[in-house]
């Protein structure tokens, strides 16, 4: 067996491959929140769309709920409801400090995994039932789910500071070629 097929190999992969997005997700809206005040995290588009504030409840609320919870074994404490409906005008650093702790404590789910645990199935509750999904297919759920919201997050940053806005930029970009465009 070549080592690329080897299954600890390629649950190590993952493993490591799953951090790493964890990490660029967070790293994301990090960068988002350092350029929003109190206010403009909480600021609606519209009365029936989420606030930046929200998603961050909502993604600490499911960051939480599939790694500690469902893959993990804790209990399960979450009020997806209140995440949506919240509207208490929590500071910023507050908000960041709860997506964060739980992006932590995912990643220290992620770190723990052994290769054979990907494959191993968990029962967890969804809004349309109850599901059955192996640890893989949780880990993958849950980070795409994160990322489309970061993303989401990108968005409404970008639409709320228009010219204002500071793009990341990548690595490897001479600083003669740094523009606020890219």
């Amino acid at each position: 067996m070549s080592e690329t097929s080897d299954p600890t190999t390629l649950g190590e992969a993952f493993v490591s491959e799953s951090r790493r997005q964890l990490a660029e997700s967070v790293a994301l809206i990090r960068h988002c929140l350092g350029q929003l005040d109190d206010d403009e995290v909480w600021r609606r588009p519209r009365d029936d769309m989420n606030s930046i504030a929200n998603l961050l409840l909502h993604l600490a609320g499911n960051l939480r709920q599939r790694f500690q919870a469902v893959i993990a074994g804790d209990p399960d404490d979450r009020n997806r409801f209140g995440e949506f409906t919240e509207r208490s005008a929590t500071p910023k650093a507050d908000l960041l400090g709860r997506f964060e702790d739980s992006a932590g404590k995912a990643d220290a789910v992620l770190a723990k995994l052994a290769p054979d645990q990907l494959v191993e199935t968990r029962s967890y509750m969804l809004l349309a039932g109850s599901e059955e999904k192996s640890v893989l297919g949780i880990v993958i759920q849950a980070l795409t789910h994160l990322n489309g919201h970061a993303q989401e997050i990108l968005h409404l940053t970008r639409m709320q500071l228009g010219d204002r806005y500071a793009f990341r930029q990548p690595g490897g970009v001479p600083p003669e070629m740094r523009t606020n465009r890219g």
